[in-house]
């Protein structure tokens, strides 16, 4: 313990404190950070949504206490913003993420716009329409564009994004791939589904509903796909992807009439880019009630949600091998539903969505894949630099219409 005397008031209080404020630099603050989340369902006719923000250290510390420090209705400012500038309604805000110096959000609407947001303000800035669908915008990490998954009308398309001059735009010849003209015996189904790049912002990984993978080669003008793997090679419907340790890693799930149950992770060989390109199958649950979706780097691991098997896979990312997994049943909760999942800034907490009762998306009517029992958010707590997760609980969300639940947690992502 430090002590300090008296004895001569100007000398000792100044020396005093010197030495506190020394201390007090000495001591590693922990980082801000908030969690938001997107609940799909209705806050208005046929339209709009909800758009939770957490304080993730609380969050954290006590899941069933926390609450949002702010909620969003989409049916809102937000919603009337996006008709003006697309002449149509938002409707199930599935996916969101932010670009990397964390300034700005970007929101992927299902019924086919993508938002650009300042995080700071939560004001939008441009509303722009993919067409009917789409499904995810993906912020490269360079930040100079966003990619984005038109799934209804099976298109790619290259969003230019200038964050400080808060412009967004993307060119209809050149910036839009129609995936549809790569439609084959080997490539039954090419709409896509959840599209990443690699940490160089030079090549996007596009699973695809009929399984199979598309390489584009993102930088090119225009557009060009420089590699492929076909449905024998990666399975149907993956909407997961990461990089780590210098590998990348996808999944192919279910969800879909295809594959209402799958669930295999994937390690791809990206050395001999942009010539070819390989997958090796480091998991698979073949035979089990399982249902492969989000995924996330945490540490040198990547965690692969089991959205129907109520638990999340922890692979080794250096060695692709599986160490473990984290159940998340509980008595409180007994079928969660996990779907996406991101990290906090200081990589001992994950945050994953819960799907509700009457998920609206990714859920088969015959296997019940995606249906919950409480939505929500869980936490994990991490250990081992993310070898080992003890979940903690969740915080529930609610959006009762006549006396029926309709809140569907999806979209998840950490600001830093």
């Amino acid at each position: 313990m430090t002590r300090c005397e008296y004895t001569a008031p100007l000398r000792q209080s100044l020396r005093c404190g010197i030495l506190v404020a020394a201390l007090v630099l000495a001591v590693p603050m922990a980082q801000a950070y908030d969690v938001w989340v997107t609940d799909q369902s209705d806050t208005a006719k046929e339209s709009g949504g909800f758009l939770y923000i957490y304080d993730g250290a609380k969050l954290a510390a006590d899941p069933p206490a926390a609450k949002p420090t702010q909620t969003i209705d989409l049916s809102g400012d937000v919603g009337r913003f996006c008709e003006a500038a697309t002449q149509k309604a938002v409707r199930r805000p599935h996916m969101l993420f932010f670009n990397t110096s964390q300034s700005h959000v970007i929101l992927s609407f299902l019924s086919g716009q993508v938002l650009f947001m300042d995080a700071a303000t939560k004001k939008p800035e441009a509303c722009l329409s993919m067409g009917k669908n789409v499904h995810a915008a993906w912020p490269t990490p360079n930040q100079k564009m966003a990619i984005a998954a038109n799934i209804a009308e099976k298109k790619f398309v290259r969003i230019w994004t200038d964050y400080a001059a808060k412009k967004y735009t993307f060119d209809a010849e050149k910036d839009v791939l129609n995936l549809a003209a790569l439609e084959g015996a080997e490539l039954p189904d090419t709409a896509p589904i959840c599209p990443i790049t690699d940490l160089s912002s030079k090549y996007a990984f596009v699973t695809l509903r009929g399984g199979g993978l598309i390489v584009v080669d993102v930088t090119a003008t225009p557009l060009k796909v420089v590699a492929t793997l076909d449905k024998t090679h990666v399975r149907p419907a993956g909407c997961g992807g990461i990089e780590v340790g210098g590998t990348m890693y996808i999944n192919s799930g279910g969800g879909w009439p295809i594959a209402p149950l799958a669930y295999d992770v994937y390690a791809l060989d990206t050395s001999k880019l942009p010539k070819t390109i390989s997958a090796k199958l480091i998991s698979q649950r073949g035979g089990k009630f399982a249902d492969s979706h989000g995924m996330a780097g945490v540490g040198s691991y990547v965690w692969n949600v089991d959205r129907a098997g109520n638990n999340i896979e922890i692979i080794d990312g250096i060695g692709a091998k599986s160490v473990g997994a984290v159940d998340l049943v509980t008595d409180a909760n007994p079928d969660p539903a996990p779907d996406l999942l991101d990290v906090s800034p200081d990589g001992q907490h994950v945050f994953v969505g819960l799907r509700g009762p009457n998920p609206l998306t990714g859920n088969d009517k015959d296997a019940h894949n995606a249906q919950g029992t409480i939505p929500g958010v869980g936490v994990i707590h991490v250990e081992a630099g993310g070898k080992i997760g003890h979940y903690k609980g969740q915080a529930a969300v609610t959006n009762m219409k006549d006396d029926k639940e309709t809140a569907d947690v999806h979209g998840i992502a950490v600001r830093k």
